[in-house]
């Protein structure tokens, strides 16, 4: 059985139906509870405050004809737009599984963050989906097709966890 894959990138980022990883962590997507869209604004008021400050500083340069308080206030307004230049939005994906909210993903480009959210919702109501009909399936003892085992002879599968150290012998 081929698995659908919602989306991959050169990130690191690849969604599919049965697993969603971002980076190096991996998530079994049936177990994704939620996916939420996230934004973080960042504190823009230090640099307003900066560069308010800074104006007046060199107002006061003109006025008194003061050149080096004139420099401090233009130091203080580059300092400000700089501060104000560097604070633009950041975009993010939180999920919620069974130990909690997660954040799986930032960028500033808020178009493939919702690229990618909405590429994991669908996976998720693909898995969630596939997860309700096998359940209708075994109260039912009704089976797919010729390629669906019986329940009794599938080998016992270890779940969750972290898989255990093996020793090479010499």
């Amino acid at each position: 059985m081929a698995t659908d894959v919602f989306h991959m990138d050169a990130n690191g980022v690849r969604i599919s139906a049965h697993r969603s990883v971002f980076g190096e962590h991996t998530y079994a997507t049936r177990n994704i509870q939620s996916v939420d869209r996230v934004e973080d604004k960042g504190v823009r008021w230090p640099g307003m405050g900066t560069l308010f400050i800074g104006l007046v500083i060199v107002a006061v340069g003109f006025v008194l004809q003061h050149t080096i308080t004139l420099m401090i206030g233009a130091v203080a307004v580059l300092s400000g737009s700089l501060n104000l230049s560097r604070k633009r939005p950041r975009y993010g994906i939180r999920i919620t599984t069974q130990r909690g909210p997660v954040y799986v993903l930032a960028s500033r480009d808020k178009r493939y963050v919702e690229l990618v959210a909405d590429a994991l919702l669908r996976a998720v109501s693909v898995a969630h989906r596939g997860r309700t009909t096998e359940r209708e399936e075994l109260e039912t003892g009704e089976a797919r097709g010729p390629e669906r085992a019986p329940a009794a002879e599938a080998p016992a599968q270890r779940r969750g966890g972290r898989p255990t150290r093996r020793r090479r012998r010499r």
